[in-house]
Parts: C-alpha cells; structure tokens; sequence
C-alpha cells in the first residue's frame, strides 16, 4: 500500500530492519508526546530527524535498553511522518495498548505548538493504517487514555478529544478558523471562538455568544489563558500560542467532567 506522501522510512536513516517482536495492532493510533520543550516547529526539518536519532539513542541505551524506539512513528512539525519501529511492531508506548495500538509521538513539550502540517500528519498516518491492508481502527487516543501521565500534553490531548486527529487529512482545524481573530472582529468564526471560550471555562455574563469580538470576550480569552499559567495581559487577539491555551483549557475541563 502506498504511504503517506512525506514519509521517511528507516532505510533513509540508514537504519536496518527493527528488532522489536511481531504484532498486528488493530485498535487503533495513540499519540504522544516527549514531556520537554523541543522547539522543533521554530527549527528546520533536519533537526526532527537528529532528534529521532538522538530518541532512538536514549530508548536503546543503558537508561532504557529497549529493543528500539519505544514509538511506531513520529509526526514531526513540518508534516513528516517518520517511521520508528513501523507497522507489525509491537511498541514500548503505552502500557495496556503496545499490541493492540500504533503510537505516534509528535515530539513536543507542554509549551511547543501543535502545527496544521502536524496534525495533517496525524491524519494521513491515520488513513493510511486504515487502508484494507491493515485495516487498523479509526479511533485516536492519547496515551493518559492508557495511564495516568500528562502525555500527550493538554494541547494534543485536546485535539485527541474534539476529533481533530480523525478529520480527513487537508480537511483544516477548528484551529485554522479561530487563528489571528483580534478584539473588533465579527461573524462566525467570532462565534467559534466564544463557544470554545464557554467550553474552557470562560465567561461571557452580558452579551454571550453573540459573534462580535468585544471586550467581553476580550477578557475571556485572558481569562482562560491566564488559567493556563500564561502571563499574557491582553486577551485582544488569538495567537497561536493562545489558541493552544484555549485548546488545553477545554480538555482539563472535559477530564475533569468524565472523572
């Protein structure tokens, strides 16, 4: 079967063939993240690749001593899919999932943004793992669906619960449509975003979701972000780093309702 358009397969990394045990996951894709700011979005695309060589490195070593990456791919900043221990691997990933989900790590830090190219990753890694050939599941988790761990961060962890992941790849993000709002703007993707604000804990006790980018809502976006442990002091555009914020803020506020 074909693969994902911008794929690097380990024989371009001058590996060999994984030693990892054979499996056939069919549940799934669960995706993760490395725990520490890595800054890759910000970084050409090599230094995915030297931060795969360096993963790899770490996870075989003394510290670890795995069979090889613990990940079967990963989904890099500039839309790569990478290939890790591959298809009919099992994983070290996730514990209760290595045999029965692929992983995809996507090598980010709590503060490291999530691309659009990204998460097209995902996506296409996705429908490809879908193809008859393998015919994995759809369902995308994220590896504290799995144990109790802050990965894959609240910022992936978000996109996992909206169904972001499972969109059709090129189809955009939630995200596309609320980036660079600013205070004075109007319409609906005004009215996106004070729905979103409402989800994350936001208020807006006067006018509500009325799609006019108001001070209102101006201090909604503040508010939710600065519940993230921003330090911002203006809520009066939808930076990337802000939409991040908001993203995460709805998903600590659904895992709190589910447990």
């Amino acid at each position: 079967m074909p693969r994902p358009r911008l794929y690097v397969s380990r024989s371009d990394l001058g590996w060999g063939p994984t030693p990892a045990s054979y499996a056939d996951p069919k549940s799934g894709l669960v995706i993760h993240y490395d725990s520490v700011d890595q800054g890759l979005a910000a970084a050409p695309h090599a230094a995915c690749l030297d931060y795969w060589r360096r993963t790899r490195a770490f996870h075989t070593g003394p510290r670890r001593r795995w069979a090889d990456l613990a990940y079967s791919f990963l989904c890099c900043a500039h839309g790569y899919v990478v290939e890790g221990r591959g298809l009919y691997r099992q994983q070290a990933a996730q514990p209760g999932g290595n045999s029965t989900h692929y992983s995809a790590t996507l090598a980010t830090g709590p503060g490291d943004p999530v691309t659009p190219e990204q998460i097209d990753a995902v996506r296409l890694l996705r429908a490809w793992l879908m193809e008859p050939d393998t015919s994995v599941a759809g369902t995308v988790l994220g590896h504290r669906d799995f144990v109790s761990t802050s990965c894959p961060g609240d910022t992936a962890y978000a996109l996992v619960r909206d169904g972001t992941f499972t969109r059709p790849p090129g189809a955009g993000t939630e995200g596309d449509d609320m980036l660079g709002l600013k205070r004075g703007d109007r319409g609906q993707r005004v009215t996106l975003l004070q729905q979103m604000l409402l989800y994350a804990g936001g208020r807006l006790p006067v006018h509500g979701v009325d799609g006019d980018y108001g001070s209102e809502t101006a201090d909604a976006v503040l508010s939710v972000r600065r519940s993230m442990g921003s330090s911002v002091t203006s809520g009066d555009e939808i930076t990337g780093y802000a939409l991040a914020q908001i993203h995460a803020a709805v998903a600590r506020r659904q895992a709190g309702a589910v447990s």
